[in-house]
């Protein structure tokens, strides 16, 4: 299966407040890259307790673009992808509070959510959060940095489908009952972990937090 894997960091507790991002490519269920871009965010401010989750501060951000300066960069990692974030509503309404703010029309992509996958894929374990989760998987990478959680979000991903032998997201969707998640311009449609009719939300309803 092929798809991306992307994770945020953020400045403050406001949803649009990204300070870095991880991609991590998959190709037929192998990693082939992955980066780490460091953002500045507007407005820039930074708290100190996100700083001491994610060990970015101020002085290591206030020379790099902000979000839309990379748009052209970031762009293809989305478009027509199938995107994996672990606790992906916090990963995707970062994304769309940021390219709103920006007044940047949403990208077109599915994509599904591993902390919801792998409650279904591994019911046993007691915590689904993505150290435990790795810890348990075998999985080797440093927590809160962009690049390496979301290359172990992409691990997580590739494990599952080695284990139920599962090539496409058509079927896990069947195997997991779960309901894909949508965006495209001027649309999200939640991904759930059963599957079921979300509602569309227009873009414009996005408020910047």
């Amino acid at each position: 299966m092929n798809f991306v894997a992307i994770d945020f960091e953020t400045a403050t507790s406001g949803a649009g407040s990204i300070c870095s991002m991880g991609i991590c490519c998959v190709t037929n269920n192998k990693v082939t890259s992955t980066k780490e871009i460091l953002i500045k965010p507007e407005p820039f401010e930074f708290n100190e307790y996100n700083i001491k989750i994610h060990n970015i501060t101020p002085e290591m951000v206030i020379n790099q673009p902000t979000f839309d300066k990379y748009w052209k960069e970031i762009f293809p990692y989305l478009n027509n992808r199938i995107i994996v974030a672990h606790n992906a509503s916090f990963d995707i309404n970062a994304l769309l509070n940021t390219l709103t703010l920006y007044n940047i029309e949403f990208p077109t992509f599915n994509y599904l959510c591993t902390v919801k996958l792998s409650q279904k894929a591994y019911p046993e374990l007691e915590s689904h959060k993505l150290n435990n989760l790795a810890e348990a998987l075998n999985i080797d990478f440093s927590h809160h940095r962009a690049g390496d959680d979301a290359y172990a979000c992409a691990k997580v991903l590739i494990k599952i489908l080695e284990d139920f032998s599962l090539n496409t997201l058509d079927e896990l969707e069947r195997m997991f009952e779960i309901g894909i998640g949508n965006i495209y311009p001027g649309c999200h449609i939640p991904c759930t972990k059963k599957k079921k009719k979300a509602k569309s939300t227009n873009q414009s309803n996005y408020s910047i937090i």
